[in-house]
């Protein structure tokens, strides 16, 4: 067993809650299907599904390995029995840059529309892109992560969607760049209620 193997032997989840987990791992995102870590010493992170999602690691591993060799996602290491290594990556979700104002630019936008684009050339899906699946780095660049439901077969707009409202209201010039948590969190809850639509760019 190596290194990772034994981390992931002394995790332990329940639901959505993490009860134990190695000190040194410090938790740094938590998502729908899983936590996480970044591993300590090293420029990478470890990403556990939660028990009912563990069937996800391995998917997500062979999506991974598929995108590799492209800068627009994260370099993958190495994945297992619920887990998959990933490049650590330095920088701010789009969710984040919201809620500190940072401006999200029609430049940042066209990166996530490559690296999308790349993606559907390499035969895949790109689905459940959104705000806090995108990252600015801290050197500029634009990922796109959490790729796991890239493969799935219905159409998901939740991308374009956002570029419709980027166009119509944020990048306009006097909507504000900066948005407190709980008037984000009532447009996304808005959104997947339906009760917002958006047209599409022409």
């Amino acid at each position: 067993m190596n290194d990772i193997g034994r981390v992931i032997t002394e995790i332990r989840m329940e639901g959505t809650s993490v009860l134990q987990k190695p000190d040194e791992f410090m938790l740094i995102g938590r998502g729908r299907s899983a936590v996480v870590f970044k591993i300590p010493g090293e420029q990478k992170v470890l990403k556990v599904f939660y028990p009912d999602f563990v069937h996800l690691a391995r998917l997500e591993a062979s999506i991974y390995q598929e995108l590799s060799n492209n800068d627009y996602y994260p370099s993958f290491y190495e994945g297992g029995e619920g887990y998959v290594v990933l490049e650590y990556l330095e920088g701010l979700t789009f969710y984040e840059c919201l809620i500190q104002g940072i401006v999200i630019t029609e430049e940042m936008i066209e990166k996530v529309d490559q690296a999308l684009n790349y993606a559907r050339m390499k035969g895949l899906n790109p689905s459940d892109t959104h705000l806090q699946n995108v990252m600015l780095l801290s050197n500029g660049g634009v990922r796109v992560i959490d790729v796991v439901r890239f493969r799935q077969t219905r159409i998901c707009t939740h991308w374009e969607d956002l570029k419709v409202a980027y166009d119509h209201f944020y990048s306009t010039r006097f909507f504000p760049k900066k948005y407190p948590v709980w008037f984000i969190e009532m447009i996304i809850r808005l959104y997947r209620k339906g009760l917002i639509r958006l047209k599409k760019r022409k």
